[in-house]
């Protein structure tokens, strides 16, 4: 009969590295989901923002509130770009914000990851009703 006496610390230590490989996938993972969802919210946040104000300073209005937002909501991006277009060419006037930033990979260095850039973009009907 042979004894197994320590298999289980060998194959532990085996397993390990896998296991925290595996750990800081689902970190970086769900950092990147939570990142989405935040640029997503800024863009509306923004999109809203810019429709409900006079064409000259949609850009301005746009722009800073989608920053705010991100700012307020403790976004885990890094170098947030927000970008916003004013269409009133078309019957319907729209305003475009679009967000984009990098996930912040802090902590994470052992996945050997490259900076992930996620893009989102809300487009908002221009209230016609609006103070010009």
């Amino acid at each position: 009969m042979k004894r197994e006496e320590g298999s289980v610390t060998v194959e532990l230590v085996l397993l390990a590295p896998i296991l925290m490989t595996l750990v800081l996938f689902v970190v970086y993972a769900g950092r990147g989901a939570e990142v989405l969802t935040q640029i997503q919210h800024a863009a509306d946040q923004g999109a809203r923002a810019a429709s409900m104000t006079r064409p000259s300073r949609m850009q301005t209005v746009g722009r800073e509130s989608a920053l705010r937002d991100l700012e307020q909501n403790g976004a885990s991006c890094i170098d947030a770009v927000v970008n916003v277009a004013f269409d009133d060419e078309s019957e319907i006037h729209t305003v475009l914000v679009e967000v984009e930033c990098a996930v912040n990979a802090t902590g994470l260095n052992l996945l050997g990851s490259h900076d992930r850039v996620l893009h989102a973009q809300s487009l908002e009907v221009i209230d016609r009703w609006r103070v010009d």
